[in-house]
């Protein structure tokens, strides 16, 4: 085999890998580095990361499962197993790993965590309206939790309750609360100036905590109904998931 040959054919190899990831790249789901190795440990029910693996979501952000990470697959409700057959099967593995870690590490909004699951299914080939149902699945009847933030310069009254996250321009799912947790004065000073005046900023600390878990099983089927319906139009949005109410109610 010659030099010339060689080299055409890594050349042809780099291309052909390149053509498989770039649907999923194209339409603007990010893309996986690394591949998910495991092993199951003792109790049967957990496994072990073997290596690293990351996402890249849509927005450039990297979202990584540590090697030796525990996973169980836990932070997929049971509504969407009776589903996808579980949480671990199929093209739904990779943004499950991803999943799992992000609900375990609670350092991300859960309704981020939430939103990386469902592309990261789209970016592993899994048909949208399938990846709706699971998001769906996983948003209302996945984990929840409480995030803290600051909040800068802005008045928030004597109280130590607000009506809304909103009322201090945060967003946040319908339905949370926040609770001023703390206020203090931070003093920072502009870099690279000599003997310049600090800046002194009034920093609350507001806690916001997610709305409770409404839907029932019954409610979920309706839902999970609707979007099949619309498999073909794809006409459900993220947005519509989120707000869904049943009829009747």
């Amino acid at each position: 085999m010659t030099k010339r040959t060689r080299i055409l054919q890594t050349y042809f190899a780099v291309l052909a890998i390149a053509l498989v990831s770039m649907p999923a790249l194209c339409q603007g789901f990010g893309h996986y580095e690394g591949t998910v190795q495991t092993e199951w440990l003792r109790d049967g029910r957990r496994m072990r990361l073997l290596a690293p693996v990351s996402y890249f979501d849509p927005k450039g952000k990297q979202w990584v499962a540590p090697k030796d990470w525990v996973i169980d697959g836990a932070s997929i409700p049971q509504p969407a197993w009776s589903f996808s057959g579980g949480p671990f099967e199929g093209k739904y593995r990779d943004a499950s790993v991803i999943h799992d870690v992000g609900c375990d590490r609670k350092t991300d909004p859960w309704e981020e965590v939430h939103e990386v699951f469902y592309y990261g299914m789209l970016a592993s080939g899994v048909e949208s309206w399938r990846a709706k149902i699971m998001y769906a699945a996983v948003y209302h009847f996945g984990p929840r939790w409480p995030r803290v933030v600051e909040v800068v310069n802005r008045e928030l009254g004597p109280s130590d309750r607000i009506a809304a996250p909103v009322d201090v321009g945060i967003s946040a799912a319908p339905g949370s609360t926040a609770k001023v947790l703390s206020k203090a004065p931070r003093i920072t000073w502009p870099e690279g100036r000599v003997f310049s005046t600090p800046r002194v900023e009034q920093v609350t600390a507001v806690e916001i905590q997610p709305p409770p878990l409404s839907l029932t099983d019954a409610d979920f089927e309706q839902l999970k109904a609707k979007i099949a319906a619309s498999a073909a139009s794809g006409d459900v949005s993220l947005q519509e998931i989120q707000s869904f109410r049943p009829t009747g109610r």
